[in-house]
């Protein structure tokens, strides 16, 4: 059911306003054009009221994002809100629930902008990025899937990887989420080719497709054999891959960031682009201060929609849109 909360401020918060969210006056302030979501990051720390009266009025069982919407006419700031222990592989995000918004409404008393009431109510796709509802929104293929799932506690995902396991045995792919599943086939083991440099990760990794996550297992399908999608297809003798569908241990499956032009370039607190953002450790982050693709996914740990639970190079875990299987090049 929809949760409502309306919250007349009891202490109005006055602030100095210059346009409303100060977006004329933020523009000028660092220098001219700036993409939407920047400017809306420069209104957000410059009208900082806002977002307290946003943190003030939310459950304790929520996290807030960002701001993301401004309607200057109506004199409203919306920010979004999703569950806490969304970054967590115990209770990971859902890309397909677009969490809460919650509406922060302005009035001017003595000619200033004060925070008038916040109202809290559950999100529509309406109310999120264009770009991820196009993907995992009501009246996608994904959506669709992930409703017809969603019973059997399968998180349906879209991403790639490749196998992580060292043993010659190769990684063994379970007809079921369970060490105790029937074997329906293996991995092939790393391929070290003599003809190229595949050093970085230790030889040529099979490479596959993953579809879904449940309890600690992603759901894989349609693997190539280690170097083959690089023209340098594994010897003779060397073991077959699986190329079925079944289920792998997370623990034995990598990838890499792909660049897929998120608007905050930074691991999100839940799988979807307004979520709240974590700034990455210095050996992680690029020129810009936001998350490096190159070589930084050090773990992943659940899937759902187009995005993953991962751990970087610098220890952060969040959620990135975007993992590819990628072995020789960034994903950019």
């Amino acid at each position: 059911m929809p949760h409502r909360l309306h919250l007349a401020m009891a202490a109005v918060l006055a602030l100095p306003f210059a346009g409303l969210a100060g977006l004329s006056s933020a523009q000028e302030r660092t220098g001219g054009s700036r993409t939407s979501a920047q400017v809306l990051a420069v209104a957000d720390a410059t009208n900082p009221e806002w977002r307290e009266a946003a943190v003030r009025a939310l459950p304790s069982a929520w996290v807030l994002g960002r701001l993301y919407r401004i309607d200057e006419a109506a004199g409203k700031a919306f920010f979004a809100a999703f569950p806490k222990g969304a970054d967590t592989p115990w209770t990971p995000g859902n890309a397909f629930d677009f969490g809460q918004t919650v509406e922060v409404a302005l009035k001017t008393t003595d000619h200033r902008r004060v925070v008038s009431e916040v109202r809290i109510y559950t999100a529509s796709p309406e109310d999120r990025d264009t770009s991820d509802i196009e993907q995992v929104g009501p009246g996608s293929e994904l959506y669709a899937a992930a409703q017809a799932e969603g019973r059997s506690g399968v998180m349906v995902c879209r991403i790639r990887g490749w196998a992580l396991g060292e043993g010659s045995a190769g990684t063994a792919v379970r007809r079921r989420p369970s060490d105790d599943a029937p074997i329906v086939g293996r991995l092939a083991r790393p391929y070290l080719s003599d003809d190229n440099d595949a050093s970085a990760i230790d030889g040529w990794r099979a490479a596959f497709d993953i579809t879904g996550y449940k309890d600690g297992w992603f759901r894989i399908n349609k693997a190539t054999p280690p170097g083959s999608l690089y023209g340098d297809d594994p010897p003779r003798g060397h073991p077959k891959t699986y190329a079925g569908a079944g289920w792998v241990r997370v623990t034995e499956v990598t990838g890499a960031y792909s660049n897929t032009q998120m608007p905050v370039p930074r691991l999100l607190q839940y799988p979807n682009v307004d979520a709240l953002a974590f700034q990455p450790g210095e050996n992680a982050a690029d020129a810009n201060g936001n998350l490096s693709i190159d070589g930084t996914l050090t773990r992943l740990h659940a899937c759902s929609g187009y995005w993953a639970l991962t751990t970087s190079r610098d220890g952060q875990r969040g959620w990135w849109r975007g993992i590819c299987s990628n072995q020789v090049t960034n994903c950019s």
